[in-house]
């Protein structure tokens, strides 16, 4: 039997189980299209660019190789050519890869196919790269296969040479008592008690018995303490959390406060009595709390010496969270009241930092830090000459790309000392000016963490949204002192590794605590003057402690057949995982020692776009090649990139941070957004389907052409959505979901808490329902979560930011429509598009 999910993901924005709120809606998918091709077919996504046409719904943005046939009349006349004798291991690849190959809910490749040659290779106009997503959430209905092996020490079978794990790719050979490794060749001497007989095909007969030799995902459960240095690490979370004016006064301290409380008095955490917890707050100093069970309240300890911080407590700082469950929450009871009449403005980030380091660097754990203001005191404080030009906006030629590197180094330092610790930075920062995010972000991004980021912070607004990410952050799947590798086939190398992370030694990846979340993209090259195999295998082996303490060993394997052709390459190309390259491939020329300007990073993608779309103009899968300049163009006028003044370098710079550890699905979402019609629902629409999935609107092409006045419209890129209501809208749509009865009326801050998660399912009008249901079953597919704006047509300053989205028209950061781009990169339809009548190509 095919191993179950062993498929691409059923849609696109696909990434986890369903919720519980909404228990029939997958990550992006809407119901009723068919699943995805299997694995080394042309790879697309339900409800965006570059899938099979069966999989599309009306509307949905897409290129038409056929309405342009007759512009490339030398390939519609070729005939079919003569079928070359198909190799056994060819032919033995093509039938089990679908089971063989690890799912794409964890392995993306840029193509199924990779060039026999480095001069093919430099033909191929897309970068050839692998995405993996290892702890990705899957779809509940099945486990990753596991095998355990804690009562026979040293079973775990591994290459001798390159260390490879064992996998349903290697070959027996002697009756199964020697194997050899698919990557290296190395010719292995099998254990005696893995031995087993082979069948008439060479494989072995026990083969349906041991899921490592079919399935290219499995879990390796180790044995004893093989792969352990030090006892596993129990899961600790330490929150370092400002008290100062900004962070009281804009009620940040309030949402921390309830995020928090919401885990530990639900018990959400992973661990269970495992798991400890320590809290230190900070403003001009640092302040430690006992939390020990035995009090009745939680005692404070000021630390005022910023440049030699110690600990000022034997005990009871890192306490256990079930243990000291009352005490933990009476301080969150009370922190905000304690600090709510202060006056002190001034961070000692850098400080607080290394307490919270002090107090738990004989264990490690994921240090939850909440900042408000730019350091200015302690340690690795920013002054004002170092925090440069911190009015001005990005968008500057002279100043755009300094802007985006950091200031100092010390926050690099004290990552790369934190991961040497076991210690993950998870960087929530809500500001309401500059802070210098540059010099902050690789504090979270080389330990392995992430940046949250709420500029001009307002509790009302975007409390829920800080509370949610809090839950998000502390109860999905965690690896904690985890380590990875990614090895690939003799003849082939991996040049760059992108993600968050460290890297030691050549091809170790450091990440004291990996989440399901995270997503690290390699690139691979041909090495000069050798022959590759005929089938190019890469495997990535992630080793971490679950959270229950067991250490776990996440195996994933992916082949690829080796072609003769370029053309054959392009034709299995997944645009979806090319986009997620190239965007990392672009972030590079900002990266020592180039260090370019933005407008170089702009030119990469240029060129790169034109070299696909000259390869698309002869190529039976031009109609996938061609998704890929619709990406990188919603990629040019997204925040990270495009060159206009509303863009603060803060921002700008939060958005290259997410961007360099994102999943393909929300990559893709974050490029081209989907856009839905509201009000003009039919009878299925918004109500459950008969799998019991709630039933989304059509998705529109992102263009005002698919807008009328009296519509209602909602978007969403994965971080925000937006309801734009036109000025014509029916009255009875507004009071049987809003309860006005004209648009002037409508407050939009309050009719955005009608949407708010603990407000869906509370509406009786029939068309309320089906509104709130559409907008909680997309707010289910996205991580983090995604916090609803509403805007009303030439009434709301906001008007502006949803144009913005809208990619295929001309938009502020890039005067140019989507077809006015491909004129640019040279595609050359034929027909109406010829003669000047705009032809829509997807």
């Amino acid at each position: 039997a095919a191993f179950p999910g062993a498929a691409a993901p059923p849609g696109v924005f696909q990434q986890g189980p369903p919720t519980t709120a909404f228990p029939g809606v997958w990550f992006g998918q809407a119901p009723g299209f068919a699943p995805p091709p299997a694995a080394g077919q042309p790879m697309g996504g339900q409800g965006a660019p570059g899938e099979p046409a069966a999989q599309r719904g009306p509307g949905v943005p897409r290129y038409s190789y056929a309405a342009n046939q007759q512009a490339y009349p030398e390939y519609t006349a070729q005939a079919a050519p003569v079928q070359p004798q198909v190799d056994p291991v060819v032919e033995a690849f093509l039938r089990d890869e679908h089971q063989s190959n690890a799912p794409a809910y964890f392995v993306r490749a840029c193509s199924s196919r990779l060039p026999s040659a480095v001069g093919l290779a430099a033909k191929v106009p897309v970068p050839l790269g692998f995405v993996f997503q290892p702890l990705a959430p899957v779809d509940g209905q099945w486990n990753v296969p596991s095998v355990s092996f804690r009562n026979a020490p040293g079973t775990i079978v591994r290459c001798k040479k390159c260390k490879a794990y064992m996998n349903p790719y290697v070959t027996w050979s002697h009756n199964s008592r020697r194997w050899n490794c698919n990557l290296c060749g190395y010719n292995n001497e099998t254990p005696s008690n893995y031995q087993s007989f082979l069948d008439d095909q060479g494989k072995r007969g026990d083969r349906n018995e041991r899921p490592e030799l079919q399935y290219g995902s499995i879990d390796y459960l180790s044995p004893g303490e093989q792969y352990c240095a030090r006892p596993p690490q129990p899961p600790v979370f330490i929150f370092v959390i400002e008290v100062g004016y900004t962070a009281v006064q804009s009620g940040f301290l309030d949402a921390v406060a309830a995020g928090l409380k919401q885990v530990v008095a639900d018990r959400s955490y992973p661990g269970g009595s495992r798991t400890k917890m320590a809290i230190v707050t900070y403003d001009t100093s640092v302040h430690f709390y006992k939390l020990g069970a035995n009090l009745s309240q939680p005692q404070m300890v000021v630390v005022s010496d910023l440049e030699d911080m110690f600990l000022p407590l034997a005990e009871d700082i890192l306490v256990s969270a079930e243990e000291c469950e009352n005490t933990i929450l009476t301080l969150l009871d009370t922190l905000p009241g304690m600090f709510r009449s202060t006056k002190l403005n001034e961070s000692c980030l850098g400080s607080a930092v290394r307490a919270a380091e002090i107090a738990t660097k004989h264990i490690g754990g994921r240090m939850m830090i909440f900042s408000s203001t730019i350091p200015t005191l302690g340690e690795e404080k920013l002054t004002l000459k170092q925090s440069r030009e911190q009015t001005k906006s990005s968008a500057q030629a002279d100043k755009e790309a300094e802007l985006l590197r950091p200031a100092i180094v010390g926050y690099i330092d004290k990552a790369q000392a934190l991961s040497g610790v076991q210690s993950t930075v998870e960087l929530f920062v809500a500001p309401q000016s500059y802070v210098d995010l540059a010099s902050l972000r690789p504090l979270a991004e080389l330990s392995g963490g992430d940046l949250h980021y709420y500029p001009q912070f307002n509790y009302q607004q975007q409390g829920e949204k800080v509370q949610q990410e809090i839950v998000h952050t502390m109860t999905r799947e965690m690896g904690w002192e985890a380590v990875m590798r990614i090895r690939i086939s003799r003849g082939w190398k991996l040049s760059q590794y992108y993600g968050h992370h460290q890297r030691r030694g050549q091809d170790l990846l450091v990440m004291p605590s990996c989440t399901s979340d995270q997503t690290f993209t390699v690139v691979a090259e041909m090495d000069e003057g050798t022959v590759p195999d005929p089938v190019v295998t890469v495997q990535c082996a992630l080793l971490y402690t679950n959270s229950s303490g067991e250490r776990v060993i996440r195996v994933h394997t992916y082949g690829c057949l080796t072609v003769q052709s370029p053309q054959e390459v392009v034709n299995h190309v997944d645009p979806q995982a090319v986009a997620v390259t190239l965007g990392h491939l672009m972030m590079e020329t900002q990266r020592p020692p180039r260090e370019a300007k933005l407008a170089e990073a702009r030119n990469y993608l240029n060129q790169q776009c034109q070299k696909i779309v000259a390869a698309a103009q002869n190529s039976p899968n031009a109609e996938s090649l061609m998704t890929i300049p619709l990406y990188v163009l919603g990629l040019l006028k997204s925040p990270a990139l495009r060159a206009s003044n509303d863009t603060p370098v803060d921002l700008r710079g939060y958005f290259w941070s997410r961007l360099g550890s994102l999943s393909v699905p929300l990559t893709v979402a974050f490029c081209y957004p989907r856009m839905f019609s509201l009000h003009d629902l039919d009878l299925a629409t918004g109500e459950a389907g008969d799998e019991g999935r709630i039933v989304l609107p059509q998705t529109l092409n992102l263009t005002a052409q698919c807008m009328v006045g009296h519509g209602v419209f909602l978007i969403e890129d994965g971080h925000q959505m937006m309801m734009w209501l036109g000025r014509q809208v029916s009255p009875d749509f507004l009071f049987s979901v809003f309860q006005v009865q004209a648009i002037e009326q409508l407050d939009p801050n309050a009719a955005a808490e009608l949407f708010a998660p603990a407000n869906i399912g509370a509406a009786t009008d029939p068309l309320a329902i089906k509104v709130q249901n559409i907008i909680g079953a997309v707010r289910s597919e996205r991580i983090p979560f995604m916090r609803l704006e509403i805007v009303r047509q030439q009434l709301d300053q906001g008007e502006t930011k949803f144009f913005q989205y809208l990619v295929e028209d001309r938009t502020l950061g890039l005067q140019m429509s989507h077809q006015e781009f491909l004129q640019r990169l040279g595609h050359r339809p034929a027909g109406a598009a010829a003669a000047g009548t705009p032809q829509r190509g997807y």
